[in-house]
């Protein structure tokens, strides 16, 4: 991922979360990640995958695709 990309992903994840009313303790165990490992991801020191996108946008009650910017916003 590029470093934006990277940034809107995160940012976005981030969002949901809290759009959801949710942790990411809990998002982390609903999604079988590390708590760490979803931090990293979140400060934009790991990228997610897509596989992460789906089980997070799943746990999260979005479409993987509200999580990952459009090819023109990046």
């Amino acid at each position: 991922m590029t470093t934006d990309v990277r940034r809107v992903v995160a940012l976005t994840v981030a969002y949901e979360i809290v759009r959801a009313g949710r942790t990411t303790e809990w998002l982390s165990e609903r999604i079988g990640m590390p708590a760490h490992q979803l931090r990293k991801k979140l400060a934009m020191q790991l990228d997610f995958t897509v596989a992460d996108l789906g089980e997070i946008a799943d746990a999260l009650d979005v479409t993987p695709s509200q999580l990952m910017p459009c090819v023109h916003d990046v």
